[in-house]
Formats: structure tokens, sequence, C-alpha cells
């Protein structure tokens, strides 16, 4: 159980008889430069035979660590996101027993590698459309993928903004749905085998469209012929919607890279005697760096009692006992220290802060086969100029290796170091802003964990390893 520390009284705190020092003081005072001239004593003595003597030296320093600083954390429902030209797109639908549904739809600009684009001509009555197929190249998935999934596939009515864009936007679109078939099974790893010659492709999607869509665009050729810029395109064809239907539980989302040149739009086309057969392609990538303009769309809708509890009622209480944190713009968990000026003060002195651990624990109550735990997690600060801004700590500059956030599968949990964030904490306490717990590349992924709170067995908590000077 945490221990609330009363700003008015001494805090008791564990002495570690055997103290191990660790590099990286970030204060190098009087005491700490005695820390270090102590330990290369210590290491120097260790080596002799003769230890007579050693019981009488005087360490000034005192080692002590502490887990009992106070956290208050709750669970908040995440701000929409950037997710304009991700490097990975989502798309489906999670039906999670315990988040909730989730829905992540596609707004994508489709064009041609050049300009005007190379259709052949065709004399109308001639002209026979083979097919039309949308085929998005995979980069993994979430969730289950053996039921029948259902998408869905529309013509937008608003051009794709090019600027930021966040997850929450919508975009004006036609009524007609264009998918042939709009029933698959997800193969993400299986390698695509395409053309006569058998050629291999990644893995990848391919949705039979209408064949009237494509037809409108070899029909429409002598007025294409005149388009010269991207920007005419838009304005002709302004790009698809592509979303999924509602799955049973657990549901699933799938991953792809639209830069990948095998993500496309393309018209088989040719004429009713089969001969001259051809084929136009609109791309979602460009070959010399440029994107092209596409971002997600992310719809929830909540089930669990504690969740709604606490992000639509204020009962921040119920984080003391389970946190939620959710990608895709569902959820976050926002962590307190307000007493750690007291840790400051009980701790009768200047004090240099050895390491300070943000420990999370993952509640196993709630695992799911088929729903894995987020890989990784990620910790930001609020800007105490700005306030509602969230920034980086210090420590994760140092590099994610030191920052952490990676799960522990073994210990079923989530760490971070923040060692010099909390030193310079301490040292400033407007500094003292919260902190906010989110799935790390939580616009990319589906990554979702139920965590303990800061009241349970094994609780979130904070681990400090501390120096101070002896006062005996």
């Amino acid at each position: 159980m945490i221990k609330i520390i009363n700003s008015k009284s001494k805090i008791a705190l564990k002495n570690i008889p055997n103290p191990r020092f660790y590099r990286g003081f970030f204060r190098l005072n009087s005491f700490i430069f005695a820390a270090i001239l102590a330990t290369s004593l210590s290491f120097i003595a260790c080596n002799e035979l003769d230890e007579i003597g050693l019981d009488l030296i005087n360490n000034p320093l005192q080692s002590n660590s502490t887990d009992t600083i106070s956290l208050i954390a709750y669970t908040q429902i995440e701000d929409s996101l950037l997710t304009h030209q991700n490097d990975l797109s989502l798309l489906g639908f999670i039906n999670d027993p315990v988040f909730g549904k989730t829905r992540a739809s596609i707004y994508t600009e489709v064009l041609p590698r050049s300009l005007p684009p190379v259709i052949r001509e065709i004399h109308p009555d001639s002209l026979r459309i083979d097919s039309v197929i949308l085929s998005m190249v995979y980069n993994g998935y979430f969730g289950d993928i053996t039921q029948s999934h259902y998408v869905r596939v529309f013509e937008l009515n608003e051009i794709v903004p090019s600027d930021s864009v966040w997850s929450n936007r919508e975009l004006a679109i036609r009524d007609e749905i264009m998918v042939y078939n709009p029933s698959f099974i997800p193969l993400p790893t299986d390698t695509v085998w395409l053309g006569e010659d058998s050629i291999p492709a990644p893995a990848q999607l391919r949705i039979r469209l209408d064949t009237e869509f494509g037809k409108r665009f070899i029909d429409d050729r002598d007025s294409l012929n005149q388009i010269t810029i991207n920007d005419q395109f838009r304005a002709y064809f302004k790009g698809l919607y592509i979303s999924m239907e509602e799955l049973e539980q657990p549901g699933s989302m799938l991953y792809f890279n639209l830069r990948n040149s095998g993500s496309r739009l393309s018209i088989y086309y040719g004429t009713l005697e089969g001969t001259n057969q051809h084929t136009l392609d609109f791309f979602l990538d460009d070959p010399v760096g440029r994107r092209f303009s596409h971002y997600q769309n992310f719809d929830h809708e909540f089930v669990d009692n504690n969740i709604r509890a606490q992000i639509f009622e204020g009962d921040t209480l119920q984080g003391d006992s389970l946190l939620f944190v959710q990608s895709m713009s569902n959820f976050r968990v926002k962590i307190q220290m307000p007493f750690i000026q007291d840790f400051m003060q009980g701790s009768q002195g200047d004090i240099a802060i050895n390491s300070a651990r943000l420990i999370i624990p993952v509640d196993d109550e709630y695992l799911q086969d088929t729903l894995e735990l987020a890989r990784s997690l990620i910790l930001f600060r609020e800007d105490p100029l700005r306030p509602g801004v969230l920034t980086n700590l210090a420590d994760q500059f140092v590099g994610p290796g030191y920052f952490g956030g990676l799960l522990d599968a073994e210990k079923r949990e989530y760490s971070f170091n923040i060692t010099r964030h909390l030193q310079n904490v301490i040292e400033d306490a407007n500094l003292n802003t919260p902190l906010y717990l989110r799935v790390s590349g939580s616009a990319q992924n589906a990554g979702r964990v139920v965590l303990k709170g800061p009241g349970r067995e094994q609780p979130l908590r904070l681990e400090i390893r501390y120096t101070q000077p002896n006062t005996n």
C-alpha cells in the first residue's frame, strides 16, 4: 500500500548497509565529491589483505531508498492525434470486451505517377474494363484475423488536406459503395503472385471495386490529357475513404504500408476483342520522396464501467485500483506526485538522486488471448510554461535503452528511468507538472493494456535510491 507523506513530519527512510554508488549525479557539490572519494577508498581497501581498522572509518554519506512516495493516477480520454502521412496506416474494427469498440478508417488521395496520365485510346464501343483493384501492402496486424472481414470503399467528395490533420476529422464522401465483393479473410503473411509471369509481391489486401468507377477515367481520357499538375487532378478525383464493417469480438486491426509502390489503384482495361490489354495505375507513394496526403480517422464506443467512471463521471479514485491505456486516440493515464517536495524536506539536507524508476505493473486479470499487451509505452510531462502541452522528460534524451518503456514480459511490467527529471523537480518545484502515460506510436498500432493503480498490492510506484550527508 502506498503511504502518503505528511509534510509536517520527518520521513522514516530505510537505510542500506552496503551502499552501491551510481555514476551520473546531477549536482557535484562537496558531499557528492566525498561520495566519489569514499567509493574509491573502499575499492582500494577491498583489495588489501590487511583490513584492520576499517571499522574506524566514519563514512560521511548515507545511502537510502524509498518506494513510498505518494502517487495519484487515473485514466483520461486521449486527445486526437496527428495522423497525416504516418509510416503505417490502420484499417479495422476492434471489439474489445474491456476497452470497447474502435474503428480505424483511412482517408487517402491517389495520384498518377506522371501527368497527364497515360491512357490508351480505345473506341468507346470496343472498350472493356476487366477489373479495378485497390491494393494495400500489409505490414502486420493486431487481434483475430481468422474471421471474415467486410471492407467499404467510398469516393471522397472533399479534397484531403495536405497540412496537419487530426484523427477526429471527417471528410465528405459520396453515397455509393464501390466495393464489388466486400468479404475477405486477411492474409497478412502470404506472398502474392501477380501477372502472367507470376511475379512475387509482398502480402497485400486486394479489394475489387466497381468497374463503372474505373470506366470513368478511360472515358475522360481527353479531359485528363489536359491535366499537368496534381492540384488539377485532385479537383477531378479527390480520393478514397476506406473503412471496415463492425466485427464480432475481439475483432482485428490491419496495418498497411501505403508508402510501398505495391499500394495502388489499378484499372485493367482493353478491347472487347481481347487485344491491347493495358493498366492505368494511381499510387499512394512517391519514389522521389514527396508524400501524398492520407490520414487516419478513429471512432470509439466505450464499455467498461471503470473506464466510464474515470473519464466521464470524474471518479478519479477508481484509478487507485485500475488504469487503462489504449492507442488510436483512446486512453492515457495522468500521474501526479503531489508530495514529492515533502520527500526533500524529510531528507534533512541536500540529496543526490542515484536512480529513480517509475514501475508500472500489468493487471493479469484483464489479459486477452488474441489481444496482446502493448509492446511499449511512452511517458511525457506537461510543459510548466504551456499548460496542456506535452513535452519530453530530460531522461528521454539519453536514449530509449536508458529511458525504458518496453514491456518486461517476465515481470509483467513497464518501467521508466526518470532520475534526471526527479532531480530537476526536487531542485525546482515548478517543474513538478503531471506526467502522461500513453502507448508508444499511438497512431500506428492497436496496443492496449490494463495496469495496476497506486493503491494495489505490487502497485504503480516510484522507486528512489539517493545519497545524503550522514548526520550521525
